[in-house]
């Protein structure tokens, strides 16, 4: 397990260091987080997932850029969660951190059967990764459908073979990647023509 540290800044924030890195701007933490709420523009849904919590000021920062959006966290790293809500004490009732630790942990959650069934917005911030930036990038390609082992879970309704998938390169996939296997799959033809608009469209 990684060392975790925490250290005032010129603001008295409090940030957080992994083996001596830190997960959010030394000098400007908050303007770090706005700058990265703002890119986002307006938010396509009322629930959004961020992968990492790392200093916490970006998940601050989407908070008060959008009131009304309710915040999950997925973070790895429990020492942080803490120092987050002792310093963000506002955001008790709003944020919800979710700790997990490895693929199986995410697939086993609700969190997980909630962005299937209602395509939560997942979001990532790799700023605040340090040394997890490997296993964040494990979860945000499961939580947005891109990697072989959750396109399982995605699309485990519609009967695709599912050993094709298996054979497809170990990268996040696109629509266009997985299109061969689901014309070789016994789904409907109506079903089989939704996935090739969506292919044109990615296109």
């Amino acid at each position: 397990m990684s060392m975790i540290t925490f250290s005032e800044n010129h603001e008295s924030s409090l940030i957080a260091f992994e083996e001596g890195q830190p997960l959010a701007s030394l000098h400007d933490p908050r303007g770090e987080g706005l700058k990265w709420a703002y890119s986002l523009g307006v938010l396509p849904a009322e629930h959004v997932v961020v992968v990492g919590l790392g200093a916490g000021f970006h998940i601050a920062a989407l908070a008060d850029v959008d009131p009304d959006v309710r915040i999950t966290v997925v973070e790895s790293r429990e020492s942080l969660i803490p120092v987050f809500r002792s310093q963000f004490p506002e955001l008790e009732d709003r944020v919800e951190i979710r700790v997990v630790q490895d693929a199986q942990d995410l697939f086993k959650s609700e969190l997980f059967q909630e962005i299937l069934n209602h395509r939560s917005f997942v979001l990532s911030f790799h700023e605040c990764w340090g040394q997890q930036a490997d296993f964040f990038a494990e979860l945000f390609s499961h939580m947005t459908g891109r990697s072989v082992d959750s396109l399982k879970y995605h699309f485990q309704e519609f009967g695709i073979n599912m050993k094709a998938l298996y054979n497809l390169p170990r990268h996040n996939l696109s629509i266009n990647d997985i299109a061969p296997v689901v014309e070789a799959s016994v789904m409907a033809e109506n079903q089989k023509q939704i996935f090739r608009v969506l292919g044109e469209l990615v296109k």
